[in-house]
């Protein structure tokens, strides 16, 4: 009975028998009055006959239109607002009313609507983060290649240069070749990350045992900054990751831990199960606490301190860490509590591990 079908089925025959009933009334009155005064020929019978179905075609359509005029305006309405949505006004939406299939078309042009507004939402936001981004790094291309063309200028015309300070302007030139290199090695993973392309190779792995791999092969490097590691992991807690992409994540934080730790100080490593997610810590003190903004720590190109040189890397560390969490439908945030900050992550774990810690 919900189908417009029936519906209108339903309308033709109400209107039929409407019809019907108002022509067989005014049939009799009108015959009957005829008959008893015995004055109706052939051409007024015909001409009588003519204007009764005449009468029951315009009753017919008078019922049948009140009948379905809520139909025509919720028509007319959908109408009116794809028109809407096809000048632009993406997001319009129609109000639902009923359950037939006109309720069905009402549903599927919001939920269309709704798809293009997300859609040009996200073209624009790439288009605006790409505008951003050729303009961050323009900047960041363009001061490290004007020391290397400047000295490799002096280093040209060797006036009056001795041998330390000759080597003093390749060390520099070599520097900002280096910085320049990672920078655009960076730029590319970034850029390979943020493609709606990108496919994970996801493998369960025992994050316990990927941590202690991990900081491992880093340990030897902090120490020799002054920077000692304490570890605190929970039991066996499986995840669906890819390998590659989670450790570059840990080697992002390391690498940041660092740079910008008070030497000497301690790196805490901690790992542990909160409900059904994995929570991975990092904390350390850091030196630069009062120029440090953490809502601004995973934008690109954003560092610790308001200079940009090479010293403090390519800014996109933190901005590649957060987009592979987020590929893996987990979190990272960061928090600082005086001059300690902490880096959280949050990744799902898997039903087994879940089993294994009830």
């Amino acid at each position: 009975m919900r189908r417009i079908s029936v519906k209108l089925l339903f309308a033709v025959i109400i209107s039929f028998l409407a019809t019907n009933l108002i022509f067989i009334l005014i049939s009799r009155l009108v015959l009957s009055r005829y008959i008893q005064e015995e004055k109706m020929n052939v051409s007024a019978y015909n001409l009588l006959a003519f204007g009764l179905i005449s009468m029951a075609v315009v009753v017919f359509i008078f019922v049948f239109l009140v009948l379905i005029r809520s139909h025509i305006r919720y028509l007319k309405e959908i109408s009116e607002q794809v028109q809407k949505i096809s000048n632009g006004d993406l997001g319009a939406t129609i109000h639902v009313r009923g359950k037939d299939e006109l309720a069905e078309l009402s549903q599927n042009i919001n939920k269309m609507s709704a798809q293009l507004r997300t859609k040009f939402n996200r073209e624009r936001e790439i288009e605006q983060a790409k505008n951003e981004l050729i303009s961050s790094v323009s900047h960041d291309l363009r001061t490290p290649l004007t020391s290397i063309v400047g000295y490799l200028d002096l280093i040209k015309k060797r006036a009056n240069l001795d041998d330390e300070t000759l080597d003093s302007y390749l060390y520099i030139v070599n520097s900002k070749a280096n910085y320049l290199t990672d920078l655009i090695e960076e730029l590319f993973d970034y850029t390979k990350l943020t493609s709606p392309d990108l496919q994970l190779q996801r493998n369960e792995v025992d994050m316990k045992r990927l941590l202690q791999q991990v900081i491992g092969e880093y340990e030897p490097i902090l120490k020799r900054e002054g920077i000692d590691v304490q570890t605190s992991f929970a039991s066996e807690s499986v995840v669906l990751i890819d390998v590659e992409k989670m450790v570059r994540v840990f080697q992002n934080l390391l690498e940041n831990a660092k740079k910008y730790s008070e030497k000497p100080s301690v790196l805490e490593v901690n790992q542990e199960i909160d409900e059904d997610s994995l929570i991975i810590s990092f904390r350390n003190s850091i030196n630069i606490s009062e120029k440090l903004e953490v809502e601004k720590l995973f934008d690109r190109f954003y560092r610790g301190d308001e200079s940009r040189t090479d010293a403090n890397g390519s800014g996109l560390g933190l901005a590649i860490a957060k987009q592979i969490i987020l590929l893996h439908q987990g979190d990272i945030r960061a928090e600082l509590q005086r001059n300690k900050l902490t880096f959280f992550i949050k990744l799902p774990l898997t039903q087994e591990s879940l089993e294994n810690h009830k």
